[in-house]
């Protein structure tokens, strides 16, 4: 069923993905005033790493809208004059009309390599790449090289790689959401190469002569050990210098003041229980601390406002603790996940 009428060429590109936007039944809406006039919002692809969303200039509402509508959503485009007119249907029992003059297309990309998620218990230190770099291969997908740099680029096919990809940072199994590919192999190899771990270059020589579900469980599970510590930090680093080239997301003042406040007092926490360093990195004896947030877009989350810290606590007895060392599997090393 089209979802979406009254398109034509002579409308501006915009239109285009405010179609797909019905045809995968996400529309959701906010308006917001900018200089005494209303402006409607309309998230098109948002995720840690980037917000892109229309924006609906000097917008007119009649009707109302259901944010919590689960049901089928469809539109009427048409033009009337100077004015855009947009009729959404939510199901049968709720139709409203948006009044616009100009439509345009917002992409933000943000900093990520702070983000933290722990749905899943255990080789956190791994959960946590794969959910960023699947958040960079996300973005890649829906706009391309436009919303992507080069150092992003050099390592987004590692989520091609099946056994990094084993390590799902949501309770379901990634299998079959990202393609298992020769350049997945090829970016992990070059990582590994990197790292000086020529063990693990056997095994992924011996993956690409033998690609089955065994060797794959196989190669992740020696992704956990403590010899491949040098590896992590590679991609990590990558990871971390690729994030940098973006500023970090920007609220209004007082949700600004609530993140510094937060982020302060980790800190006086931290040095009250003896940690050296700075944030979001802290360190004393056997023990590292690696700070993590949580963030709302800064659109139509804002309201309801939601900014979590959670820590990455390390312990590693054998050798000085690096950054999350404990996650891997060894004598003397242990890893948790702490909410402050």
């Amino acid at each position: 069923m089209k979802r979406f009428y009254g398109l034509n060429e002579a409308m501006p590109k915009e239109f285009q993905m405010l179609e797909e936007i019905f045809e995968y039944q996400v529309f959701e809406l906010q308006i917001g005033q900018k200089n005494g006039k209303n402006y409607g919002y309309i998230p098109y692809m948002m995720n840690d790493a980037l917000e892109c969303y229309l924006v609906l200039k000097e917008i007119k509402q009649v009707g109302e809208y259901v944010p919590s509508w689960e049901g089928e959503m469809w539109a009427e485009i048409d033009q009337k004059e100077n004015q855009y007119v947009l009729i959404v249907h939510q199901g049968e029992e709720h139709v409203f009309t948006l009044w616009f003059y100009e439509i345009e297309e917002k992409c933000e990309c943000y900093q990520y390599h702070s983000i933290g998620h722990f749905w899943v218990k255990g080789q956190e230190q791994w959960r946590q790449l794969v959910y960023i770099i699947g958040t960079i291969y996300e973005k890649y997908e829906y706009l391309g090289m436009k919303v992507c740099n080069q150092e992003e680029m050099q390592i987004l096919s590692l989520i091609e790689f099946a056994p990094f990809c084993y390590w799902s940072p949501i309770r379901e199994s990634l299998e079959g959401k990202y393609p298992k590919t020769y350049e997945g192999i090829n970016c992990m190899d070059q990582m590994a190469k990197e790292a000086g771990d020529y063990k693990y270059r056997i095994l992924i020589w011996l993956y690409r002569k033998l690609p089955f579900r065994w060797m794959e469980k196989f190669l992740a599970q020696r992704l956990t050990v403590a010899s491949r510590e040098n590896l992590y930090q590679v991609i990590w680093n990558k990871v971390e210098r690729a994030s940098s080239f973006y500023k970090t997301r920007n609220y209004p003042p007082d949700l600004n003041e609530k993140i510094s406040k937060c982020r302060k007092k980790t800190d006086q926490i931290l040095k009250e229980e003896g940690f050296s360093g700075k944030y979001p990195a802290y360190h004393k004896k056997y023990c590292y601390v690696q700070v993590t947030e949580e963030h709302p877009f800064t659109i139509l989350e804002s309201k309801d406002f939601n900014f979590k810290i959670q820590c990455m606590v390390s312990e590693c007895k054998q050798k000085k603790v690096k950054r999350n060392s404990g996650f891997f599997h060894g004598l003397g090393r242990k890893g948790w996940i702490r909410t402050i």
